[in-house]
């Protein structure tokens, strides 16, 4: 039952040869379109001959982008924030999106990208990777499978360095210099697409890391001596941010493949910066070399407040990153001409704004036995007013919504989307005393005669419109004689008891509602140990094969629908796997473990007037990693 490493991904293109070229290859040859162009600041570096020419540089076939408006122009400086150490995550997503395979811009289907050919075997337990050819480290030096087998079986399968060696990340072997294979001990035919490991085997560079690893340096412990650390695998952590990725961000001396390489690094307060990589291995539809852009900063800053006022200022030239909510929506909307910027559209993948969990797994055995209850969470459901809930919190935007994919998802499921969400307290009144919750002394008792008490967690440094609406949530059950209250936590200790199996019932964002929904179905499953909320304990028992000693056996109707996600995780061939999911939602619907409260309406993102080739929509989920599908190596300023 167990599954390999956090497997995650949707549709994977089974390729043989394909290439991401925008134009015609009975047209055009890579001849045609190689060596076109370059920067300023490297052509300079060329003729000064510290810097090898570009047709040096390139792969004989480098990865074509077709620009989302027009072709760019090279120079200049993207302005962008992050609040602290820690929120390295948008990091990722601007400067850093580079995967075996990408999304393509619409999210529609993955595209070659470092791999260019990939296939599964039958049972999905063995994949075959050929990556491209002639693509160089920042520093010039080659980029091969010893890259990525150095960072698969000497990091992450090493168990003194990685905690990832506990759950199967696979095995690597080489094949030759640009072809690997790794296997699994079950199926995981949704690895090559997004499971989280992959983006941290492409930026582990041997030549560089090596000397650091005692496999192979020896001498490498008295090294980390002389260095200040305590070993070898402190040291080895701090150079690659293997247990961190902040790390990563805070060593300038890493070599990377990506478009622009670190030159100030992430620190506490200040600014990062990248800069251009030389070596970067894409180019545009006339050949010439990408980024266009020469340095990326990333302001560091301690507070939101801060963020939207550069923003209002016109401080910021592209971003979509905690400024950007319904609440400052109108501020930034009346300051677009005096800020020199406008919106862009962003299609969640967020399903939901507000996803309750009854605890499935409680505890406490009454309690346990009636929030299994389907009846109860039936009456639950009809009983809040979610119309009312979205004039109120969300300013009329969205409408009542289960944990459903949204209609823009290949898994949209009409009846599951809208199930229970029509508000009728009579209904929810007489369901409950059918199903024996009858009203004693203005109290709402279970059958067994035990009043119906429970609280409902909210953490309060999480999202102020999920508080408000649950406050509106509590005022609908009370309605129906329930003792139900509401219980604000510090989001830290909101977290410790979700955990340890401790709450009553809670509630928190309702994500996967786009193409993420096959890969990570939280809300449609109890598979997910630290996010499927309504009954963690199963998800331990199915992400452990029952070994973790805090999980709960579930019951045989929840094991066989658990089962039908192991299908879809084994199933290679990407239109089975849809319909494998579907059916799999379809079962979801029939269990209803959780409850939701609104569909959650577009986001928006800013962009400078001048700062050009960002779509006008896109797409926005931590697993499409927006916004770098839309290749921001091709945004461009305009002088």
């Amino acid at each position: 039952m167990r599954k390999p490493f956090l497997a995650g991904a949707a549709a994977v293109m089974l390729t043989t040869g394909c290439s991401f070229f925008s134009f015609d290859p009975d047209t055009e040859s890579s001849d045609q379109i190689q060596g076109e162009g370059e920067a300023p600041m490297l052509a300079t570096l060329v003729d000064s001959g510290d810097l090898p020419p570009l047709e040096e540089r390139l792969p004989a076939e480098p990865l074509v982008v077709e620009p989302h408006e027009e072709i760019g122009r090279y120079g200049g400086e993207w302005n962008t924030a992050i609040l602290g150490v820690h929120d390295w995550p948008w990091l990722g997503r601007t400067v850093a999106y580079e995967n075996f395979v990408r999304w393509d811009p619409e999210w529609e289907e993955s595209v070659p990208n470092i791999a260019t050919e990939w296939e599964y075997n039958d049972d999905a337990t063995e994949l075959t990777v050929t990556i491209r050819e002639g693509i160089r480290w920042s520093d010039g030096e080659p980029f091969t499978t010893d890259d990525i087998l150095f960072a698969l079986n000497d990091i992450f399968n090493n168990h003194d360095v990685s905690p990832m060696a506990a759950s199967d990340p696979g095995d690597g072997e080489k094949v030759d210099d640009h072809t690997f294979t790794i296997s699994w001990d079950e199926p995981n035919a949704l690895w090559i697409e997004n499971d989280f490991i992959l983006y941290q085997l492409l930026e582990k560079p041997k030549h560089y890391l090596a000397e650091f690893h005692i496999d192979h340096n020896p001498d490498a412990d008295e090294l980390a001596a002389e260095e200040g650390y305590t070993d070898w695998i402190e040291m080895l952590d701090d150079k690659a941010g293997v247990l961190s990725s902040a790390q990563y961000w805070q060593n300038p001396d890493m070599p990377t493949i990506r478009a622009w390489q670190v030159v100030e690094p992430l620190a506490d307060s200040g600014r990062m910066v990248v800069e251009r990589n030389p070596y970067y291995w894409k180019v545009d539809t006339e050949g010439n070399q990408l980024p266009y852009i020469d340095r990326v900063n990333f302001h560091i800053l301690q507070d939101e407040e801060v963020m939207l006022v550069r923003a209002l200022n016109g401080e910021i030239d592209m971003h979509a990153r905690h400024i950007n909510t319904l609440g400052n929506r109108p501020t930034l909307a009346e300051n677009r001409e005096s800020g020199g910027y406008d919106f862009f559209e962003m299609v969640p993948g967020e399903m939901n704004t507000a996803m309750i969990s009854l605890n499935l797994t409680h505890e406490d055995e009454g309690l346990r036995t009636i929030f299994n209850d389907k009846d109860f969470r039936i009456a639950l459901s009809h009983a809040v007013n979610r119309q009312d809930i979205i004039d109120v919190v969300y300013q009329e935007q969205g409408e009542p919504w289960q944990g459903a994919p949204r209609v823009e998802s290949p898994f949209f499921n009409e009846e599951l989307a809208k199930q229970y969400t029509e508000y009728d307290i009579d209904l929810a009144n007489e369901i409950l005393d059918e199903a024996g919750y009858s009203v004693e002394n203005g109290v709402r008792v279970s059958p067994d005669g035990t009043p119906v008490r429970f609280s409902l967690s909210v953490p309060t440094d999480f999202r102020t419109d999920i508080v408000d609406s649950m406050e509106m949530v509590v005022g609908f059950w009370q309605e129906l004689d329930i003792d139900v209250d509401l219980n604000t936590e510090d989001r830290s200790l909101w977290q410790n008891n979700r955990e340890n199996n401790t709450h009553d019932a809670n509630v928190w964002s309702g994500d996967a509602g786009l193409m993420d929904a096959v890969y990570d179905p939280r809300w449609y499953g109890p598979l997910h140990s630290g996010e499927s909320n309504f009954a963690i304990p199963w998800a331990q028992w199915y992400t452990s094969d029952g070994e973790d000693s805090r999980s709960i056996e579930p019951p045989q109707d929840v094991q066989d629908h658990m089962a039908m996600y192991d299908a879809v995780q084994g199933e290679p061939d990407p239109d089975v796997r849809i319909e494998l999911m579907k059916e799999f939602l379809a079962e979801s619907q029939e269990q209803f473990y959780a409850m939701g409260i609104s569909l959650t309406p577009p986001g928006y993102g800013i962009v400078a007037d001048n700062f050009r080739n960002v779509p006008t929509s896109m797409p926005s989920s931590s697993v499409y990693n927006d916004p770098g599908p839309t290749n921001p190596e091709q945004y461009f300023i305009e002088e």
